[in-house]
């Protein structure tokens, strides 16, 4: 039954993603031969784990902290197509990061654990991808990239959004049927019926669903209930994918403080930007 799993797989990511295909870490085999005992698989607890499943990546903020800690340990796992894990264990002592790589449950890979040591890890942003590189390591190559997490719009064949909230879900923004809705409050609406983003806020927006981990399963909850809290509702159109998601701002789960930080964001970039500014201001806005 794998393959056939695998073979599903392979076809929901085309269909999503397109022509883009995921990047595999640059690990440098001509590094240092230290041959390791297996890597523990429950050396975490769960939700300790940054998890790369083909581009989908889960708690990356745990590796953006470990790039500042002194000292610790971090666990990345990467998933290969197949669906067998690698996994990158990370520890920092001494001012230095050993980067730790186990292929033994790869069942098309070395089989093998090797052991790198490096001067530091670094994390650096373009305007299009994410990337994690450990540096001054030993061996052939003294830069090796941990794991990169593109977010290139341009790619896309199709990156449009409905995104709908507040407490009643009446504000809206909506790239597909181009239209703007604003709540003034009072019973009074403005709407926007010719509306679109820049192409410049449109990067800006998808590069926070990516790193939201918007491909991933989410656990979200609309079962709270907080007064004054907002609602949210929103769908992705990604290439001939969709996704959507309901969830109020009072789901205090992982998942969702998660997609509540970036639509507020989201909300932000469309806020900031000359159509919405030319609107009338609800009261709140006026006494800001």
């Amino acid at each position: 039954m794998k393959p056939i799993r695998v073979t599903i797989l392979l076809g929901l990511l085309a269909m999503i993603f397109g022509c883009s295909v995921p990047q595999e870490a640059s690990v440098n085999d001509g590094g240092p031969d230290k041959i390791a005992k297996p890597a523990n698989t429950v050396l975490t607890a769960k939700g300790a784990d940054v998890v790369d499943t083909h581009g989908m990546v889960e708690h990356l903020e745990l590796l953006d902290a470990f790039t500042h800690d002194q000292t610790g340990s971090q666990r990345l796992i990467r998933y290969t197509i197949e669906g067998d894990p690698i996994y990158y264990d990370l520890t920092r002592a001494d001012g230095k990061v050993e980067l730790r790589v186990d292929t033994t449950e790869d069942k098309f890979g070395k089989g093998e654990v090797r052991t790198y040591p490096c001067v530091s890890l670094v994390r650096e942003e373009t305007k299009t991808f994410l990337r994690y590189a450990l540096t001054g390591c030993e061996g052939d190559s003294e830069d090796m990239e941990l794991l990169r997490i593109p977010f290139d719009v341009s790619q896309q064949d199709r990156f449009e959004f409905v995104l709908k909230y507040g407490p009643s879900l009446t504000n809206e923004i909506n790239t597909v049927d181009y239209k703007l809705l604003k709540d003034l409050g009072n019973d009074q609406m403005v709407e926007v019926s010719d509306f679109s983003i820049t192409e410049q806020d449109r990067q800006k927006v998808y590069r926070e669903l990516v790193l939201a981990g918007y491909l991933n399963e989410k656990k979200l909850s609309s079962a709270c209930k907080l007064e004054n809290g907002d609602s949210y509702d929103l769908k992705v159109f990604i290439n001939g994918g969709e996704r959507h998601f309901q969830w109020r701002s009072c789901d205090t789960g992982a998942d969702g403080k998660q997609m509540t930080a970036a639509v507020k964001k989201i909300i932000g970039i469309v806020q900031a930007g000359s159509i919405y500014q030319s609107l009338p201001k609800t009261e709140a806005e006026q006494h800001r």
